[in-house]
């Protein structure tokens, strides 16, 4: 008699399966989960996308410039969908963050997806910094 077949033992008669037992869940459980696993990789990914596909305009600070005690120079760099008009608002701050200017910057619609702009903010007192307070489509 060979060791894989044996009149006697009713158990399996491949070694390996001996050793270390069936699979732990059936082929067609297996697959099922295969497919489920699949299908909830490809919904998170089409979510991913979709909220991120429509991005609102964002700016951010590149520098600002003291021109006089009552002016400060600030230059943003804009991301936004081509062709979609823009209105910034901006602001310039004192040594205590308190805002002692603020001004809205409306960038026209174009073709180029980052556009880089310089406004200069009036202020009531001395600023030592200036910002981008957000951007939203006009």
């Amino acid at each position: 008699m060979s060791p894989r077949t044996s009149s006697t033992d009713s158990g399996p008669t491949d070694p390996m399966l001996a050793r270390y037992g069936g699979p732990l869940v059936p082929r067609r459980t297996a697959r099922v989960l295969y497919v489920v696993g699949a299908i909830v990789f490809l919904a998170v990914l089409v979510f991913v996308g979709l909220r991120f596909a429509d991005q609102p305009a964002s700016a951010k600070t590149v520098g600002y410039d003291h021109v006089d005690d009552n002016t400060i120079s600030l230059t943003f760099q804009l991301t936004r969908q081509p062709d979609e008009a823009v209105t910034c608002t901006v602001q310039a701050l004192n040594k205590g963050r308190a805002q002692v200017g603020f001004r809205e910057v409306d960038v026209p619609a174009g073709s180029q997806r980052q556009v880089v702009r310089t406004v200069d903010i009036d202020t009531q007192g001395e600023a030592v910094s200036a910002e981008v307070v957000g951007c939203d489509a006009a």
